[in-house]
């Protein structure tokens, strides 16, 4: 196959195989970032289980099982989101919590936005909206 017949077939392979990246710019608010439910599939689930309910693969090799973050209210009275801040972000560290086996999704979010991943322009505000994003989609796991 010559060059020029490669180009198109590659094109199309792409559009095939990433359909919603090439055309989430185009169908994304554009102060939205990226959307919580994303962010959990991609780097909570792992752990957290698709269902939030700490049973993720990565869950039983871990010192600690991932808490069920669906009882999160039930448990502590009302919805922790400033904990949750704290714990998503990770940059400050939380006194009384010694080793932290859960990564520091905030300097994540941070590389990411600096590389303009995922559409963030990569200042403060967008990793805080990722944040924030993710910590409502949580919210909305609640269980009732």
């Amino acid at each position: 196959m010559g060059d020029s017949l490669l180009r198109p077939a590659f094109a199309l392979l792409l559009l095939f195989l990433f359909p919603t990246a090439i055309h989430a710019q185009e169908d994304a608010d554009p102060g939205a970032g990226v959307s919580g439910e994303h962010d959990f599939n991609m780097y909570c689930a792992s752990c957290h289980g698709e269902d939030a309910k700490g049973n993720g693969p990565k869950a039983f090799s871990l010192a600690l099982r991932p808490p069920n973050l669906t009882t999160l209210t039930q448990r502590h009275g009302e919805f922790p989101h400033d904990r949750l801040v704290r714990m998503i972000d990770g940059r400050d560290a939380i006194s009384g919590h010694g080793e932290r086996e859960m990564p520091v999704w905030g300097v994540w979010f941070k590389a990411e936005s600096a590389q303009e991943l995922g559409g963030a322009k990569g200042d403060e505000a967008s990793v805080q909206r990722r944040v924030d994003n993710l910590i409502d989609y949580i919210a909305g796991l609640q269980a009732k």
